[in-house]
């Protein structure tokens, strides 16, 4: 028969309850580090650490030392064992109770869904989220809808294409392209909330002030009037990237993609990229300028990424294997496993396949297989499925999806082939050749005729 112990016995030895509070939703938070979430969820100290169970049922650590390891000097490894014994006890008691459910489907939670997109909404504010696909106001100012998109989103810098109708080409597209420019820059001007910059630093400074960075360019090589001296112009106004076709314009010097059978294509026009096209795009990079091909043929953008001399662009983007719409822009598997190479850079917009919205799930796993293809390297977001910060707290769930690689993935690696281009700048020859007058001469092209 055990006797009873004594008064003097149990104040050195106390005896240690069970607490009663464990309830299903304990769970161990050893492994939360790994998808790299606030600092303010994984710290809980450090040193001689214990679990218990609160009355929240969430564990929580104590660093707080046991009395009873300072006062028993007869038996110090009975009583440490006890510690231990008890600390694991209490684990396996809270994962039994739990139901053995699993970690990443207790991170689902309402609690770490709020803690995760506050940890995304911090990042942005340390890097800025590049929107690959920013439709522009349609009007002289920026109403409320273009605001909020850009606040709802914490977009940090987008993409301005200046469009002009494919119609104008051989025509106004010059001048279009230039008013244009002249719109975005008097838009932005009234503007506190956009600026105009010119340079991955100034994009940078930009986002450190709070305001949006607006990186501008044209959308549709057709605007360059098939002239070296227009782009090099153009570059003074402050454009700084070139779609060299939008959909379904073909130029003299560079085919678009074409999607509708109906669709007539002159004679006289190059199914590729041709000779005078790689002059163009050789200038683009001397001048330090993105290229973006996205809406070339699948054979033209061969041709750019085996001549280009710095890496390229593509914008409002899927891979063809999971979207093949008219939408946007379908990009072959087998093209976007050489941006590895040319250092280029796909941003994908992951906000619906034709008529039909994405959900969450599908975005990312979309993600996944570029990055899979393409390396993390070279992806970027021009579009999600409800909002950015959505998209990247449930990506963050991932733990191949850290901190660093969500980075590049937001705008990190636009930020990359930025300052890559800008090192190039001046560095190759200056090119004075004019396009080849048969490759125009069938058109109504509105040029005075050189002597």
């Amino acid at each position: 028969m055990n006797p009873v112990p004594s008064r003097e016995f149990l104040e050195v030895h106390p005896l240690h309850q069970h607490q009663p509070h464990c309830k299903q939703q304990c769970f161990v938070f050893t492994e939360i580090s790994d998808i790299e979430l606030p600092a303010e969820i994984t710290k809980f100290g450090g040193g001689n650490e214990k679990i218990r169970c609160s009355n929240g049922g969430i564990p929580s650590y104590t660093s707080k030392k046991d009395s009873s390891s300072e006062l028993s000097g007869e038996r110090p490894e009975r009583s440490r064992g006890r510690r231990i014994l008890l600390g694991v006890g209490l684990v396996l008691l809270c994962i039994g109770m739990a139901g053995g459910i699993p970690l990443a489907l207790q991170l689902r939670s309402s609690s770490l869904l709020e803690a995760r997109l506050s940890f995304i909404r911090r990042l942005l504010t340390e890097s800025p989220l590049i929107e690959g696909s920013w439709k522009p106001p349609t009007t002289t100012n920026l109403n409320s809808s273009n605001l909020f998109e850009v606040r709802q989103n914490h977009i940090g810098a987008v993409l301005w294409p200046i469009a002009v109708p494919c119609g104008a080409q051989y025509l106004d597209a010059v001048q279009l392209a230039l008013e244009g420019i002249d719109k975005a820059k008097r838009i932005t001007a009234a503007s506190d909330l956009m600026h105009i910059v010119e340079s991955a630093d100034e994009m940078e400074q930009t986002h450190i002030r709070g305001e949006v960075a607006v990186l501008m360019g044209i959308s549709g090589g057709h605007a360059l009037g098939t002239s070296l001296a227009v782009l090099r112009s153009i570059y003074l106004l402050g454009a700084r990237f070139v779609a060299i076709t939008s959909l379904e314009c073909t130029t003299p010097w560079a085919a678009a993609a074409i999607r509708r059978r109906d669709h007539l294509i002159e004679e006289n026009v190059t199914n590729s990229f041709n000779e005078f096209g790689e002059k163009m795009l050789l200038e683009m990079n001397r001048l330090g300028m993105l290229v973006e091909i996205s809406q070339l043929s699948e054979s033209a953008m061969l041709a750019v990424l085996q001549s280009a001399k710095a890496p390229v662009l593509l914008t409002n983007a899927t891979p063809l294997s999971i979207c093949n719409s008219t939408s946007i822009s379908s990009i072959p598997d087998h093209v976007l496993s050489l941006l590895p190479e040319n250092g280029g850079v796909v941003l994908l917009n992951l906000e619906r396949c034709g008529d039909r919205t994405l959900s969450v799930r599908e975005a990312i796993n979309a993600i996944n297989y570029v990055r899979k293809v393409s390396g993390v390297d070279h992806i970027g977001l021009g579009g999600a499925p409800k909002s950015y910060a959505l998209l990247l707290a449930e990506l963050a769930r991932d733990r191949v999806w850290g901190n660093a690689a969500i980075k590049k993935l937001v705008g990190g690696n636009v930020m990359r082939i930025l300052r890559e281009i800008e090192t190039l700048k001046s560095r190759l020859p200056l090119y004075e050749e004019w396009i080849p007058h048969e490759s125009i001469e069938s058109n109504s092209y509105c040029r005075y005729p050189e002597s």
